[in-house]
Parts: C-alpha cells; sequence; structure tokens
C-alpha cells in the first residue's frame, strides 16, 4: 500500500526515516493495520508504525508478529448462510476506542515531556511517621500500663479492658512498624530490579514476600535480594511483639490489708450483762456467780489458755479499748506506805493465827476490813521478787479498775491476743454490801456488780492454808469456798510459781523446779495476769459489741506490669525497624523516584514490545507460572536501541537493558 505525506521544508531532512517507515508498512495487511491519513512527522509515523504492530530493528522495521495467512472455516449464522470466521490471531479490527472515520490517531501532545525525576516527600515522610508513630504509640502503652502498677483489681470488666487497650496498643504499634519495614521493602525491590536481572519467578517472590510467607521459598530471593529478604524476615516477625507486650500487665494474689470498719465482741460491766451471770437471792442481792462464769473461771485458771473470740476473717486483726477489774499486787512493805487502812496488825491478825507456822507452806485470805484486798502469804523464796531468801514472799493484792488496750489477730482461725497497755485507774474502794446489792440500786458509779462477782471468784482460789505433816504428808485447809467453785490452787499455773514450792523442806509440793506455767515467773505478776486473763476471757461471752477498724488480710488481685519485658520488646522493634528505614532511605536515594508495587507502577514500568511477545498465549495470568516463562531473566533499566532522542525506561530482558542513568529524560 502506499501513505501519502506532505512535509514541510523544514522537514526534508526526516524523509529518509519516513521514507523507511512507509516501505515497512508496505509490508502490512489492509485487515491487520486501520491506518487512514495523517500527518507525516516522525509522531504520526511512530503512531503508524506502533499501531501496525512493527518494531525496529537492525533492518529497519518489520512487523512485531508476522502472520500466517489464515484459514478459513465455516459458521453457521442465524439466518442458516455460511461464512468466512476471522482469524483468532488478528486483534487489529478491535478499537477500544469509538470510531471517527479513517483517521490515525493524534499524536500525544505531551509526548516530548520526559519522566520526572524526584524523591519528593510523600515517601521519605511516610517512613519517618509511621516510625515516629509507633515509638509514641509504645510510649503511651507503657504508661498507660505503669499506671495500673501495683493497683487493686476494682472489677472483671477494669481488667478486661485494660488488657484490651494494650492490645490495641501493640496492633497500632505493630501495624505502624511494619508499613514502615514495608515501604522500606519495596523502594530496596526496585533498587535491586535495577542493579540486577532476575527470573521472573523470583521477581514474583520479591512482589509477593511481604504478603505471602511462601514467598520466602523462591530461590532467586535469597540469591539475589539478600537486603530485601531481611527486610521481609523483619517484617514477618515484627507482629511476635504484640503478642509478648499485651501480656506485660497481669495479675496476681497477694495478701493484703484492708481496713473496714465491723462490729466485733467487747466486754460489758453492764447490770443487764452481768444480771444474767449470778445467782440472786432475796429482793436481787448478789449470792454466787452462775454456774457458767464459774466454768469459764475454772478454765482460765485450769489451762492458762484463752478462749477463742469468733474471728471477722480467717485473716484479721484489730485493737480493742474496754474497761475492767484487775488486781494489782505488791509487797506487804510497799502496801503498808501505799493502802489506805492497811496495818501490820490486821496483817498478822488474818495471816498469824495458823496454830503451827513451822509447817505452813502457803496461806490465803480475803480481809473483811480491806474492801476487795486478798492477802497471800508462801514460805518459799524467789530472788527475782525478793532478794532476802530468809524471809517469806507476802503480798497484798487488791481489785482495781483498769483500762484495757489489746490487739486480737487471727491467722487461719488462730487467736493472738497481745496486751497494749494496762493502766489501773482506780482502787475499786467499795463494801461487799454494797457490790451484793449494786444490781438493785445505783449506789456509786464506781461499784460494780461484774467487779463483785470477779473477786469473789478469786477469793474462793486464794483463800485457803497448805500444811505438811511430819512424815511428809500434805494437806490442803480450805477456810472459804465459793458456790460452784471448788477449785484448788494447785490445780492452776499458780502453784509452779517459786514463792509455793522454793524452800529446802517444801520441795516435794512440787517435785521439781520448772516454773514454766508460773506466768511471769513470780507469784504476784501470776495472780494479776490471771485476773487480766479472766477479763480477757469475758470476750468470748459477746457481752457487747463495738465498731473498730478491722484489718482484713486477705488474697487480693492486684496489677503487676513487667515493664522491662515491654520496653526491651518495644525497643528492639524499633531499633530494627529504625535500621530498615535507613536501608529504605539509601535505596530511594538510589533509585532517585519513590516507587510502590501498585498497578500504576507495573503498568508504567512494562511497556516494552518485547514483553508484549513474551505475554502471547498468558494474557490472563493465571497460576501457576509456566517454568519457561518463570526463567526468563528481566531487568528494570533503558531499553538499548532505542531512540537517542526518546530514550525508554521499561523492564527488559537480560542483555536488552542497560543500568538507568540518574537524571537522564526517559519518555
Amino acid at each position: 500500500m502506499t501513505f501519502r505525506t506532505t512535509a514541510t521544508a523544514q522537514e526534508k531532512g526526516k524523509q529518509p526515516l519516513i521514507g523507511r517507515i512507509e516501505a515497512a508498512l508496505q509490508g502490512c495487511r489492509r485487515e491487520d493495520c486501520a491506518m487512514a491519513r495523517t500527518e507525516t512527522d516522525i509522531g504520526s509515523s511512530l503512531s503508524l508504525v506502533w499501531s501496525c504492530g512493527l518494531y525496529k530493528n537492525d533492518e529497519g522495521f518489520s512487523p512485531l508478529h508476522p502472520k500466517k495467512e489464515p484459514q478459513p472455516s465455516k459458521l453457521t449464522s442465524v439466518h442458516g448462510r455460511d461464512r468466512m470466521s476471522p482469524t483468532t490471531s488478528s486483534h487489529s479490527d478491535y478499537d477500544p476506542l469509538p470510531s471517527q472515520g479513517h483517521q490515525s490517531p493524534r499524536p500525544i501532545q505531551n509526548a516530548e515531556t520526559p519522566a520526572a525525576w524526584g524523591i519528593g516527600w510523600k515517601c521519605p515522610n511516610l517512613m519517618i511517621g509511621l516510625v515516629t508513630c509507633g515509638a509514641m504509640l509504645s510510649v503511651g502503652h507503657h504508661f498507660y500500663y505503669r499506671s495500673f502498677d501495683d493497683t487493686l483489681v476494682d472489677s472483671i470488666d477494669q481488667q478486661t479492658w485494660a488488657i484490651r487497650v494494650g492490645t490495641g496498643f501493640a496492633f497500632l504499634i505493630k501495624a505502624c512498624l511494619v508499613s514502615a519495614v514495608g515501604v522500606a521493602a519495596v523502594q530496596e525491590t526496585w533498587a535491586t530490579l535495577r542493579r540486577k536481572s532476575v527470573k521472573l519467578s523470583g521477581i514474583d517472590g520479591m512482589f509477593a514476600v511481604l504478603d505471602n510467607p511462601l514467598a520466602f521459598l523462591t530461590p532467586d530471593l535469597w540469591m539475589h535480594a539478600k537486603t530485601l529478604t531481611v527486610l521481609a524476615i523483619v517484617s514477618w516477625l515484627i507482629p511476635l511483639m504484640a503478642i509478648v507486650t499485651p501480656s506485660t500487665l497481669y495479675v496476681i494474689a497477694l495478701p493484703t490489708w484492708q481496713t473496714s470498719q465491723l462490729e466485733v465482741p467487747s466486754v460489758s460491766f453492764a447490770k443487764s450483762f452481768w444480771i444474767g451471770l449470778v445467782t440472786l437471792e432475796g429482793a436481787g442481792y448478789i449470792n454466787s456467780p452462775s454456774p457458767g462464769i464459774s466454768r469459764l473461771f475454772t478454765m482460765i485458771a485450769s489451762s492458762m489458755q484463752l478462749p477463742p473470740v469468733p474471728a471477722p476473717f480467717p485473716r484479721s486483726s484489730y485493737t480493742l479499748t474496754f474497761w475492767g477489774p484487775s488486781y494489782k499486787c505488791q509487797s506487804l512493805s510497799e502496801a503498808l506506805l501505799d493502802v489506805h487502812g492497811l496495818s501490820q496488825a490486821l496483817w498478822d491478825s488474818e495471816i498469824g493465827n495458823t496454830t503451827d507456822q513451822s509447817r505452813r507452806a502457803y496461806s490465803g485470805v480475803a480481809p473483811q476490813d480491806l474492801n476487795n484486798t486478798l492477802f497471800v502469804w508462801a514460805a518459799g523464796q524467789n530472788s527475782l521478787w525478793n532478794d532476802d531468801a530468809s524471809r517469806p514472799t507476802e503480798l497484798v493484792c487488791q481489785l482495781w479498775n483498769t483500762s484495757y488496750v489489746v490487739g486480737l489477730s487471727f491467722n487461719d482461725g488462730i487467736q493472738t491476743l497481745t496486751p497494749i497497755s494496762v493502766d489501773h485507774v482506780a482502787y475499786s474502794n467499795w463494801t461487799a454490801g454494797a457490790g451484793s446489792s449494786s444490781l438493785l440500786e445505783d449506789i456509786g458509779p464506781t461499784v460494780n456488780g461484774g467487779f463483785y462477782v470477779v473477786h469473789m471468784l478469786f477469793s474462793g482460789l486464794i483463800q485457803g492454808d497448805w500444811l505438811t505433816g511430819s512424815t511428809g504428808s500434805v494437806a490442803e485447809n480450805i477456810t472459804s469456798q465459793t458456790a460452784f467453785t471448788k477449785l484448788s490452787i494447785a490445780q492452776t499455773g499458780l502453784f509452779a510459781c517459786p514463792e509455793m514450792w522454793n524452800t529446802s523442806q517444801y520441795d516435794y509440793l512440787h517435785g521439781d523446779s520448772s516454773t514454766t506455767s508460773c506466768r511471769n515467773r513470780t507469784l504476784a505478776r501470776a495472780i494479776e495476769d490471771l485476773s487480766q486473763n479472766f477479763t480477757y476471757s469475758l470476750l468470748n461471752l459477746n457481752a457487747a459489741n463495738t465498731t473498730v477498724d478491722v484489718l482484713d488480710l486477705t488474697s487480693r488481685n492486684f496489677y503487676q506490669y513487667g515493664e522491662g519485658y515491654l520496653i526491651l520488646a518495644y525497643m528492639t522493634a524499633i531499633g530494627v525497624t529504625v535500621a530498615c528505614v535507613i536501608v529504605g532511605f539509601f535505596a530511594l536515594w538510589r533509585n532517585g523516584v519513590s516507587q510502590n508495587t501498585s498497578f500504576s507502577s507495573v503498568l508504567m514500568t512494562t511497556r516494552n514490545p518485547e514483553l508484549d511477545r513474551l505475554a502471547i498465549g498468558h494474557c490472563l495470568g493465571s497460576e501457576p507460572l509456566k517454568k519457561r516463562m518463570g526463567k526468563v531473566r528481566l531487568q528494570y533499566g533503558e531499553i538499548e536501541g532505542s531512540d537517542q532522542r526518546y530514550k525508554h525506561a521499561a523492564f527488559g530482558t537480560k542483555g536488552s537493558v542497560m543500568a538507568l542513568t540518574k537524571g537522564e529524560h526517559y519518555y
């Protein structure tokens, strides 16, 4: 065929090239090349060449795909007529643009505008911004978890949301760091493809390695893209950080004291309580302690143990303050100076009326002339009480109104009572008659029926004599006995005190010199201790309740934050990410432009007729890739042999491309 041209005088030098183009076009079949009149300039001629499927070789322009003569085949139309079918290899009849008559395509207006070099701001800022966001979120995660450290777990919802928020932090940090590494890996991918020719299967692996772990099985990835492989491995390992960091906040059970106000048993000496602990006579006079209170006294005196008090919690403690009776014991010499109404004559009249003093080991009385007082005489000697071994022990014990401050603690139900302070406030100086009638009328603020009952119990225990016979026999002479109480002093820990047995002729009274059962190791302190313990034992009767601060030592759930593991995990991940971003910046600098793996990037970098021929029969892009196709080695660079004025960059086979020149004009 012929191709008409019109040329200006300035274009005469281009006639040889145009002539060669027109000569080559003579080989185009009319059905393969739909050509129209066009202006005879270089742009229109090149358009004509491309539209006819020509490519340039050493001999000029030749068809890209030499056509075979189509073999006619018969088709039956819908009207039953036969016609020749078109050839399956011809695509020139398909025009994706609207038909506008027989005219050639117009030259592209910006055909002479080269591709722009320049990194721009988006890619570098994206990498820096992602790393910065990841670092800031990791700091936020650290301080968020620290706010929970060593704090009490308020509820299940609070614990659940704490872990949820922590997991959210870890997810966002992982997303930022993985994205930053991904951007750097993309730049390294293009930098590698510019330097080396890689099999098509290897290029597939390079583009997919950030998303598909099976891409690591591609040998070319390890052989030709080692740096990219390292970046991809880092990208896959960073999410492991999101497994470690949320679990650095955990819950443990710790024993802790919690203060709460609760009602606990206390001691009461109110009339309403003690009226049930006595036996009455006449119009309501106190006759004796009740059997119940007598049993309690017998248990305390004989066992030297306190009955258990109900525990508010298995492991708890509290401090209790109350008023109650206790005895205060002094030596006779001190009491003669301090006790009003006491005289040596009174002592001698009460203690010295035994017929044979040489046979007496112990004597105790409750003098009628002194209110709420006990006299105790013992033949033994105790150096802790009296340094003069030649003198017997002489004690005067009086009942006092006492202020108690005690601490009670419970460990798995085992009770421990610790006296904090015991202060003797006032001597109970009132008569037995006043005490007996105290439940009938208010005689005075100091007179108390409960105190009177306590003195009756101790008087019954202390009063009596221990005598020895010439043959070694021992006899107990009980001079007074309280109703419902037949307790002997020998049945209590008082008998273990040295004052009771520590003489050469009375050792047989005890048998050995052990003072283990003698509390506080002296008879005076043992009597005081027994009176205080009896008052403590009244807590078991639940006479009254009082509200106190109870410390509850129980296992409670607390948050614990292992900040070392979180900091280590995040610092490692961020440090590795920063190293990957630095690699990405170097790749970006080598490339001269920022690129990605989007479809548009692939489209713009594969405009090469050689690749068009390579894609024949594979235009669907189906998987798996044919082995023959996968072995084709491609490299991104400048197409060799292209027009010196219009250099073109694209993927090409090995040997058909050369390295790009940074800053060169490529079209």
